[in-house]
């Protein structure tokens, strides 16, 4: 009986360079494809949050603007002499301010502040201060000692009204006024509020003490936040303007404000970026605001080369690859304006 050859079965080197080839064309499409994937994921999840942020820092701004000049039971403001530095942390001066509900600065080429170091602000933007009262109440025996805190009834023959004091001072707030039966109770007491609105270079400083920003801040490539400064208490307990930072990417920041010159609560004529006197400061009754926030981080091959219009400050893209977009928002300063509305 013949013997059977065995016969050699498989592929052949030639169709095993062809199976490899044809499988390093797919791996390199899918890596592509992959690649692809995550840029343009990136790029979502990049204009994603700048929209949030951009959407956010303008709406906080806002609430905080309709809210200046909030101060409680009413009273009469006293007609300013001067524009009050906001910095200054002494009851006479915090007392003086309350009559500047909205106060700011039309960018400036620096710091005109002491609470705020050059190293910190982003020159030619525009600086916001907001005076008001917390919208909550403080109970008389829970009073922070070195928080300032202001009591005010609606009565205008008082001498004392309003009181602002410290929470160590917690005999001062002896104001009373009457419930819906009739009786003498003690007026609310809520802290004052001083919020400075401005833009720094940074997000997280390291410079002195991480205290100011530098160059390398936020790993390497600072990014611009706005910022706020706020009447409060420090890490020691002691009363001081406590700096926290609130949105990243916010580059520009301006504003212009609508003046009452007839006391009807109304602002009249065209907005300005600078009202000048403290008289006019007082009469300020609506505000317009424009933001422009960036990207947190670059977009690869995209060049920004556009011009941005802040009102009347045109801010040109330095040719970079952040992505950017502007925001803006109409604001009634309602205290303000509300007070002096006719029926």
């Amino acid at each position: 009986m013949p013997s059977l050859k065995p016969y050699v079965r498989g592929f052949s080197l030639v169709e095993l360079m062809v199976a490899l080839a044809i499988g390093l064309v797919l791996l390199t499409l899918l890596a592509t494809v992959f690649a692809n994937s995550s840029r343009s994921q990136k790029e979502i999840t990049m204009a994603a949050q700048q929209v949030e942020n951009g959407r956010y820092a303008i709406e906080l701004l806002s609430e905080d603007l309709r809210h200046a000049g909030f101060y409680g039971p009413y009273f009469s403001l006293p007609a300013p002499t001067a524009l009050t530095d906001p910095c200054s942390l002494a009851l006479a001066d915090l007392r003086t301010g309350i009559a500047l509900p909205v106060q700011g600065y039309d960018s400036p080429a620096s710091s005109p502040l002491s609470c705020i170091d050059d190293d910190n602000f982003v020159a030619g933007t525009d600086i916001l201060v907001i005076r008001r009262v917390s919208t909550v109440t403080t109970a008389a025996g829970s009073l922070v000692n070195n928080l300032v805190y202001l009591q005010s009834t609606a009565s205008p023959n008082l001498a004392t009204n309003p009181v602002i004091d410290l929470g160590s001072s917690a005999s001062s707030f002896n104001l009373q006024i009457r419930n819906g039966s009739g009786a003498n109770v003690a007026a609310p007491i809520r802290k004052l509020e001083t919020h400075i609105y401005f833009i720094a270079p940074c997000s997280t400083p390291t410079g002195s003490g991480n205290t100011k920003c530098t160059s390398t801040d936020d790993g390497g490539t600072p990014i611009p936040t706005l910022k706020r400064l706020e009447l409060s208490v420090d890490s020691s307990g002691n009363t001081a303007m406590v700096t926290y930072p609130l949105v990243e990417g916010i580059q520009n920041l301006q504003f212009e404000y609508g003046i009452d010159t007839d006391s009807d609560g109304g602002p009249n004529g065209s907005s300005t970026a600078d009202p000048g006197s403290a008289a006019n400061w007082q009469n300020v009754m609506a505000g317009r605001l424009y933001l422009l926030a960036r990207n947190t981080q670059p977009s690869a091959g995209y060049i920004d080369n556009k011009t941005y219009n802040l009102g009347g400050t045109t801010v040109s893209a330095p040719g970079d690859n952040y992505r950017r977009h502007l925001y803006t928002a109409a604001v009634r300063v309602k205290n303000q304006s509300e007070r002096r509305d006719t029926p």
